[in-house]
């Protein structure tokens, strides 16, 4: 009976021991099977998923260079070809006149033109002619009660029996004084080139080609223009308006 008893619990001690020694096999084959396992993906973080999207249209870096500052514009000198010099022969008192109508018009600068003449004291005042010995009397009364003492009667020429009050080097004198006796009564008082005076020379420069070409369709036929080296320098005296 012992040795039954032996028997039994030594086959189960036998069998204890196969299956401890399975058991360590499979544990050694598993971590060798997991050991030559290619890695795979054991996390995924969704913070590191980029998904592909259409670029933003390109927009140029701003630059870093100083920016220029903007500089005035500076209007260009006129051409030297917008200058006429004009020639007139025996300027008339009507010829003047119509001249500064024309300038006027024209919207020329009194400022960009000046005359010029080969004589000294080129410019007078005077009063137009009077006809009648009787109105004659009244207008150098007239003259004489508005404080001008030194009055020359004109005998002869296209201004006979009119009445010289002054000459003098620029126009500009000439208008001035013109005005001050206006202003105390003589209406009818006039400025303008000196009769006789010669060949009377007008220089003026325009503001550009339009009005030029302008100014030249309207000049009468008495104004001829010549070469600008008959004008030179533009620095004559200058015309007043009348």
């Amino acid at each position: 009976m012992g040795s039954t008893g032996f028997g039994r619990a030594g086959r189960v001690t036998l069998f204890l021991a196969v299956l401890d020694v399975l058991v360590l096999g499979a544990g050694i084959g598993l971590q060798y099977i997991d050991a030559n396992r290619k890695p795979g993906f054991t996390e995924i973080n969704a913070e590191k998923i980029h998904f592909w999207s259409q670029p933003e249209a390109y927009r140029p870096a701003a630059s870093t260079l100083p920016q220029a500052s903007a500089q005035p514009e500076v209007a260009e000198p006129p051409s030297a070809q917008n200058k006429i010099c004009l020639s007139v022969e025996n300027m008339s008192q009507a010829n003047f006149q119509d001249m500064q109508a024309l300038l006027k018009g024209s919207s020329v600068d009194e400022d960009k033109c000046s005359y010029g003449f080969d004589k000294k004291l080129a410019w007078w005042v005077f009063w137009p002619p009077e006809y009648e010995a009787t109105q004659r009397d009244k207008v150098l009364q007239s003259i004489h009660a508005a404080g001008v003492k030194d009055v020359l009667p004109i005998n002869q020429g296209a201004m006979a029996q009119a009445f010289s009050v002054g000459v003098f080097v620029s126009g500009s004198q000439a208008r001035q004084y013109r005005n001050s006796l206006r202003s105390k009564g003589l209406d009818k008082i006039e400025y303008g080139p000196r009769p006789g005076i010669g060949t009377v020379r007008l220089g003026c420069q325009m503001n550009d080609t339009g009005q030029l070409s302008r100014f030249k369709a309207a000049l009468p036929a008495w104004a001829k223009p010549v070469d600008e080296s008959k004008c030179p320098a533009f620095t004559e005296v200058k015309p007043q308006s009348p």
